[in-house]
């Protein structure tokens, strides 16, 4: 358990949750806590320490795990739309003449 008497601990199955997703959740919660990443065997465990006084533990459990499940949500999507977006780009910069289509000036 963490020292501060305010803080508390919150674990995440490493098998379903990234670390990425983690860190951009931590980072998306910031203005309401600061939190320690620490892997512990397939589990990531937060320690959560609220930046104000007088804020409930279990709404900042409830925040870190739904800003967790949005990052994961939000990382998967990238993954998963990849292509197509690498596609849309390829198309656009090849019809502005700034790619290198590999023809000889006419």
């Amino acid at each position: 358990m963490p020292q501060d008497p305010e803080a508390t601990e919150i674990s995440f199955d490493g098998s379903t949750t990234e670390l990425d997703a983690l860190q951009r959740a931590v980072y998306a919660v910031a203005d309401l806590m600061t939190v320690d990443i620490r892997a512990s065997g397939t589990d990531y465990i937060c320690a959560l320490f609220p930046r104000r006084s007088g804020l409930d533990q279990d709404t900042l459990k409830h925040r870190i795990r739904a800003e967790v499940t949005d990052q994961s949500l939000r990382l998967r999507i990238a993954r998963e739309t990849e292509p197509i977006r690498n596609l849309i780009f390829a198309l656009a910069f090849s019809e502005t003449g700034l790619a290198d289509s590999g023809k000889p000036d006419e």
